[in-house]
């Protein structure tokens, strides 16, 4: 497992299947546009952006004389104005689905060996291992009866263990696979048969929350109210026949939440996550027409979710501790566990085992992702200087 440098006969399989020039193949993965791994004896290239009408993502599972093309899964455009976004983008009806906080995982069958793909486009054992365990039989069974070879499950893998996003979801405490869309070569179908085929087949799939008219701004506000109720991410809002890109929109107490745990990690994550967020917050407060002391109480909240665990990570460095996250994941055995590691390792990330125990016969490693936040704080206390104008 890990990457390959590929032979000439891959880079023509990969232009092929891509329909591109064999050259510009052959260049793009010198650049490292175009990545090639192994995963257990599979051979596959992802594409690091989009390509040629290919989205990032996007994965060319091949061999010799054949070749899969796994579509990467099309980002979604973000609203911070429903009562303006609904009505000028959609046709007439919506389907209101619930956004998951998790991380986007597409599966695909390929010579009956299921495969979970992320969106950055690569093949995780973790996540392919825990998805079979889970709902393999299930998963298998629906695409083979759609068609596996056109045919791709995209869905949300949530739950706390797991080692990209982790949020508590009583559904799914642990861990938990949802599709959200099913692809025909590369194309969505209607959220209506993903629903006929999923429950068919005792597939979860993330909840409908409502059909609507894309005027009924007020019924939409009331979906999302009573999501945040729950502490909930969002939804993510879809024509019942795919005639146009669906949007989405997260929540207050999520735009928050996100908030807080970036800024645990500032160096690395705190820009990105805190002005992405604050741009919601503030649309959000301008049409809600948030003011007076509304609109002091929402200052301070978001005040206080950017300097909070920011300054939690000041004192800790000052006091010599570390900064990392800390989660549990289960393996079926200790080879598991450190195909794993290597699989991290060889994608830059640094993680490291702190324990494991066995539990119902598995494998269960308290896994460390060491991150960098730590040394330049440590450097910044040392010298009372900023990398940071």
């Amino acid at each position: 497992m890990g990457w390959v440098q590929p032979e000439p006969w891959m880079v023509d399989a990969v232009a092929e299947a891509l329909g591109l020039e064999r050259e510009r193949v052959e260049s793009l993965a010198k650049h490292r546009t175009i990545r090639f791994r192994v995963f257990r004896g599979i051979l596959y290239a992802s594409l690091r952006r989009e390509l040629g009408g290919y989205p990032e993502g996007t994965v060319v599972i091949f061999g010799r004389g054949w070749s899969r093309v796994v579509h990467g899964y099309p980002p979604i455009q973000r609203m911070v104005l429903p009562s303006v976004a609904l009505p000028r983008h959609f046709v007439d009806r919506i389907v209101v689905e619930e956004k998951l906080n998790g991380y986007n995982v597409r599966v695909v069958l390929v010579d009956g060996r299921l495969l979970a793909v992320t969106r950055g486009g690569f093949i995780c054992p973790y996540t392919t291992d825990r998805i079979e365990r889970l709902l393999g039989g299930r998963l298998r069974e629906m695409l083979r009866e759609l068609g596996e070879e056109e045919h791709v499950a995209a869905g949300e893998v949530i739950g706390l263990e797991n080692p990209y996003t982790r949020y508590y979801y009583p559904e799914a405490p642990r861990f938990g696979y949802f599709v959200f869309d099913i692809f025909r070569s590369g194309k969505p179908l209607p959220p209506r048969v993903r629903d006929e085929a999923t429950e068919k087949h005792g597939v979860p799939h993330v909840p409908v929350l409502g059909v609507l008219d894309k005027g009924d701004i007020e019924g939409f506000r009331s979906i999302v109210e009573a999501l945040e109720r729950r502490g909930r991410e969002g939804v993510v809002v879809k024509d019942p026949e795919y005639r146009v890109h669906p949007l989405k929109y997260t929540t207050h107490a999520t735009n928050v939440g996100d908030i807080r745990l970036g800024m645990r990690f500032f160096m690395e994550e705190g820009r990105g996550f805190l002005f992405s967020r604050l741009l919601r917050e503030i649309f959000r407060a301008y049409e809600q027409g948030l003011q007076g002391p509304r609109l002091e109480k929402l200052a301070t909240e978001i005040g206080l979710a950017a300097l909070e665990p920011a300054l939690e990570t000041v004192r800790l460095v000052a006091a010599g501790e570390p900064v990392y996250e800390e989660f549990e994941l289960e393996f079926e055995n200790r080879d598991r566990l450190e195909e794993f590691l290597e699989y991290m390792q060889s994608l830059g990330v640094d993680v490291v085992v702190a324990g494991t125990y066995e539990r119902d016969g598995m494998l269960v490693a308290r896994v460390r992702k060491m991150r960098d936040t730590w040394l330049q704080v440590r450097r910044m206390l040392e010298t009372g200087l900023t990398p940071i104008d």
